[in-house]
Formats: C-alpha cells, sequence, structure tokens
C-alpha cells in the first residue's frame, strides 16, 4: 500500500493532523520575527551631531529644536551641527559622534554603532548577510533535512535562531553582528521550509494546499506579534531578548509534542520507527487500524545531477527559454518584496503605521489567492500580478516628482499596492515553475529559480539604499522605480512566453513539457473515454 493511501486511511485530515498543523504553524512566525525585525533594529534613526554644549548636559533642548524644526542646530556659542558636520566659528568638521532622536526609538543598531553618515551605506552589507544567509540555507536546507531529519533540523534551526537573536544585543562589534545576522538568516529558511514539509508530509494529498496556506498565514501573523513587540520594545537589545523567549521555549513543543515525518523514516529504512507514529496517529484519530512493514511501499525519487540536468536542458530551447523567463520573475518577485518589506522605515510617516500597512497587505493577499485562481488560470493570475505590481511601484515617479509632500501617502499606496500583486505573484511562483517543467527537471528547476530570487533580495538591499546616495525626491523613489520597471518587464515576458498550466497533467517528459497546451485536452479526452467506459459497463 503507499504511502498516501495509509495516510487516508489513518484518517488523511484528523485531530492529530490539526494538532501538529497548528504545533508546526507557530515556526513560521519565528522566521517573520526575526527577518523584519531589521526594520526597527536596524530603524532610520534621527541624528545630529554632538556639540560642545551637548557636553555641557544641555543635549535635550537643542535636540528638539534640531528634530522637530531644522536641518540643523543654531547655537549663540557660534557653532552650527548638521547631521554629519560641525561648523564651530566658521570651521567646519565632520563629526566623530552624534546624539540621537528618542522620539521613536530609543536605540537601534545605528546609534549604537553609529552607522550614519561615511557609514550609513552599511546597512545594505547588514541586510546582505541575512539575505545570504537565507541563500545558503536554501541550497542546504533541503540536503540536511532528507539527510538528517526533519525533525534533528528543526532543533538545529532553533540553536541558530536562538543563537544569532539573543546574543548579538551582547556583542560590542557591528562586524560580528552581522556575521550573526548571517546564521539568523540561515535558521530562518529552516523554519518555514522544514515546517511546510513536515506538515504536508502527514496530511492527506487533498490537503496539501491548504496546509500551505495555513504555514503562509502564520508567517503573515508574525508580522503583526512583531509590530506589537516593536511597538513596546524600543531599545533593540530588549526587542532581540522579547524575541528570542519564545524561539528558546519553542524547544519544549519540539521534543515533546511533534514526530519526525513516517514518510522520511520509511525513505531511510526505518519501516518500525515509521509504524509507531503512523498507529499513534491512527489511534489519536480515532481509526482502529493494524499495520506492518509488509503493507507499506515507498519510493525514493533521486534527483537529477546538475550536469544531466543541462544535457536535458540542451534538447530544448523552449525549455531554455522558459527556465530562463522564470528565474527572471523569481529575480523580480524577491526584488521587490524584499525591497519593499525591509525599507517600509523610509517611507514617510511613522514607521509602526507603515509596517501594520504592509503586514496587512500581504495578509490580504494572502486570502486573495484561494480565490478563482482554477477559474481563471494560473497564468491570467500571475502575469497579471507581475504586470500590476511592476507598474504600481514604476508610477510611484510621477507623485516624487510633482506632488508635494503632503501627497507623501500616494507613493506609500503606490509601494504597498506592489506589494499586494507582489505577494500574490510569489504564491503562484512555485506552483507555475513545478507545472512547466517534467519530473526529471522539476526539482533542480525550482532550485535555480530559488537562487534566483535569493540573488534578487540581495540585490534589492543595495539598491534600496540607493535614496542615500541620490538625496532628492526622484532619489528616493528610485528603488521602487527600479523595482517596478523589472517585475513590469518580468511580467510582460511571462505572459507571452509562458503556457497556461491550469488543469494540465503535470508533464512527465521533456515531450509533454513541450506540449503543455495540448495537456488539457489530452485531460478531457482521458476524462471522457473514463465516462464510455462507465456507461457500457
Amino acid at each position: 500500500m503507499e504511502y498516501d493511501a495509509i495516510v487516508n486511511k489513518i484518517g488523511g485530515f484528523g485531530k492529530y493532523q490539526k494538532m501538529i498543523i497548528v504545533l508546526l504553524s507557530i515556526a513560521p512566525i519565528f522566521n517573520a520575527l526575526t527577518t523584519f525585525a531589521m526594520n526597527f533594529t536596524f530603524g532610520e534613526h534621527k541624528h545630529r551631531c554632538q556639540t560642545p554644549h551637548d557636553l555641557e548636559g544641555n543635549e535635550s533642548l537643542h535636540t528638539q529644536i534640531y528634530f522637530d524644526n531644522t536641518s540643523e542646530v543654531v547655537s549663540d556659542h557660534g557653532y552650527n551641527a548638521t547631521e554629519c558636520s560641525i561648523m564651530i566659528n566658521g570651521s567646519e568638521t565632520k563629526c566623530s559622534s552624534w546624539v540621537y532622536d528618542q522620539s521613536v526609538f530609543v536605540e537601534t543598531i545605528i546609534s549604537k554603532f553609529d552607522v550614519v553618515c561615511d557609514k550609513k551605506f552599511y546597512r545594505a552589507h547588514f541586510l546582505m548577510s541575512h539575505y545570504l544567509g537565507l541563500l545558503v540555507g536554501s541550497i542546504f536546507t533541503g540536503f540536511l533535512s532528507d539527510t538528517f531529519g526533519r525533525k534533528p533540523l528543526l532543533g538545529f534551526g532553533i540553536a541558530l535562531l536562538l543563537i544569532s537573536t539573543a546574543v548579538r544585543p551582547l556583542i560590542p562589534s557591528l562586524d560580528v553582528v552581522t556575521i550573526f545576522e548571517f546564521f539568523n538568516g540561515f535558521g530562518s529558511v529552516i523554519y518555514y521550509i522544514v515546517p511546510y514539509v513536515l506538515a504536508t508530509e502527514m496530511v492527506g494529498p487533498d490537503h496539501r494546499v491548504f496546509v500551505s496556506f495555513c504555514v503562509y498565514f502564520s508567517f503573515c501573523f508574525g508580522n503583526y506579534i512583531l509590530l506589537l513587540l516593536a511597538f513596546f520594545f524600543r531599545n533593540w537589545e530588549h526587542l532581540m531578548w522579547a524575541i528570542g523567549v519564545p524561539i528558546g521555549g519553542y524547544i519544549i513543543v519540539l521534543l515533546f509534542f511533534i514526530s519526525e515525518s513516517p514518510r522520511w523514516l520509511l525513505s531511510q529504512g526505518k519501516k518500525k520507527e515509521a509504524i509507531a507514529i503512523l498507529q499513534k496517529i491512527a489511534k489519536t484519530n480515532g481509526e482502529n487500524i493494524n499495520l506492518s512493514s509488509e503493507d507499506i511501499t515507498i519510493h525514493k525519487e533521486k534527483n537529477a545531477s546538475i550536469f544531466n540536468f543541462m544535457k536535458a536542458l540542451m534538447k530544448s530551447k523552449m525549455l531554455c527559454m522558459r527556465l530562463c523567463i522564470v528565474a527572471l520573475n523569481w529575480f523580480a518577485l524577491s526584488l521587490t518584496y524584499y525591497g519593499i518589506s525591509m525599507n517600509v522605515a523610509k517611507f514617510d510617516g511613522n514607521i509602526y503605521v507603515n509596517f501594520g500597512i504592509s503586514s496587512t497587505v500581504e495578509t490580504v493577499a494572502c486570502f486573495f489567492c484561494l480565490l478563482g485562481p482554477d477559474r481563471f488560470g494560473r497564468k491570467v493570475f500571475f502575469c497579471s500580478s507581475m504586470v500590476i505590481g511592476g507598474l504600481t511601484c514604476f508610477c510611484t515617479i510621477f507623485p516624487s516628482l510633482y506632488a508635494s509632500e503632503s501627497l507623501s501617502w500616494l507613493t506609500i499606496t503606490l509601494a504597498m499596492g506592489g506589494k499586494f500583486f507582489t505577494t500574490i505573484a510569489f504564491f503562484f511562483a512555485y506552483l507555475i515553475t513545478a507545472e512547466l517543467f517534467p519530473t526529471v527537471l522539476r526539482a533542480s528547476a525550482l532550485g535555480l529559480c530559488s537562487m534566483s530570487g535569493r540573488i534578487g533580495s540581495i540585490t534589492s538591499a543595495y539598491i534600496g539604499e540607493l535614496d542615500s546616495v541620490f538625496s532628492t525626491q526622484f532619489g528616493k523613489a528610485l528603488p521602487l522605480i527600479i523595482f517596478g520597471a523589472v517585475g513590469l518587464v518580468a511580467g510582460l515576458l511571462a505572459a507571452f512566453a509562458l503556457p497556461e498550466t491550469v488543469k494540465t497533467l503535470l508533464p512527465e517528459s521533456i515531450k509533454d513539457a513541450k506540449t503543455l497546451n495540448n495537456n488539457l485536452t489530452h485531460e478531457v479526452e482521458q476524462v471522457q473515454e473514463l465516462d464510455s467506459l462507465k456507461e457500457t459497463t
């Protein structure tokens, strides 16, 4: 008996699976907490040069004057102070120490390590370190999970997240803090991918889309928890510790309530352990069934090597073109999604309001993904989301150049529109990529596209800092304009070159992949043939 048939027999979505999904859905919350915390720990912290008068204990008055009214402090003592320089008696020198506004943040990484002026671009390096962690994690998480098991890798992920989160506030070196951000990114990937894999292996085939939704929704919910924590913990060190406490507590959940995947155990030849877990699931679900090792068959597929993958691709220019277009779309999606999500602190207005809006936009988009894709088609949803998202981001050029500062909300609205449609496109990117390529190439194609996406997120770290290079209204909107232009081009290419995959059979061979549009007709013919057979019998 096949594994999926056994899962359905013991209760494909019973009490045990529901409990496991709830517990596993906690893990992606930590992904959101540790990833987007950078909006607050590395938030835009207003500052000015420290003046001799500040050292005399008169800092508060001049801080208020600077941050509320002007771009500089003018003193009766004969000096002017700006963000990066101070003029004393007509002589201008660069700052060596700064005063920071504490109306929004009490302390951030910026204020602790003085990441301002000449060091301001260091924020991009910090973001890149996190994205490199995501990239390396994406490459190795699947291998580690298949080699050592789902549950041990979750334990390893807890260690990475807990150490990189709770220990960082104690480190006196910015370079070391940045290195720890790499491990934070690595752990974040583990805490999204592994719970998803483990949950899908616990339920029947009919409930896997719902599991995907639960995992993604919990990630969105994590944004709201982060917003609440960041609002009350304005010091970045306290925020890190507040995030670290529940991560440490999850160890208890992992040890006592989450079991290893029976599918993985069977693939490793550990049938005795797998049967014990399956019997436990059946008992919890109220199913009375006795299993033996002879009752179970499992097929372990071997992924093609990169050499065989490239060799197979070279046989079809069409598949090569599709792979390039899909990879470009993954690049554009990650570029826009992370570029907007990690830079909400740079938008005009209150950072907490902006982050709340950004989180709500993503949550609504998550629910929107459940509506109508099978009726209207994957390609329609995916390509239209890419194009509209790109257009909304690109259109920020108009309010930035021609509108007054009082209309800054229009730029934020357009940016959030871009994130909304990008989130929808991201939801379907995995599905479309899997449906475009044949079984022998599917895993490798997904891996390459995911790597392309990670490169996009790394690129977004530097594009997001272009506003500090071009300190004009146009420069402020330049990152969004670039995000929009890339997304627009990628979406249009996908619209013209990719076939529709809704209601088509998954391609098993390169020939099937080439004739995807014909697979729909083939599927209909199969259904008609089955109907005619039923009538004759």
